[in-house]
């Protein structure tokens, strides 16, 4: 019982640390972001409603080099963050 009950804390600790980093992001170091790097190729509107963690991820691929992307991008964790936050919310 007692390693059940610690797989859960462990599984409950992860999935929050998650939740807390999209939580914590910042739209509006994402916009400035997101004007300086993406804006020649990418319209804010485009990323509308979708998931800020799966873009968050997605981004995060693109600046590892692990998917094809038209140029290379050299963003933080928390930069990616927050793009995919701005870009989540349409840009508003």
């Amino acid at each position: 019982m007692k390693i059940s009950g610690l797989l859960t804390i462990s599984l409950a600790s992860a999935a929050l640390a998650s939740v807390s980093g999209a939580a914590l992001a910042d739209p509006a170091a994402g916009k400035a972001t997101f004007n300086d790097i993406c804006s020649e190729c990418h319209e804010t509107a485009d990323f509308e409603g979708e998931d800020a963690a799966e873009l968050t991820a997605t981004i995060k691929k693109i600046a590892a080099g692990q998917m094809k992307h038209k140029k290379a991008l050299k963003l933080t964790d928390a930069q990616a963050a927050d793009v995919a936050a701005f870009m989540a919310g349409g840009g508003k």
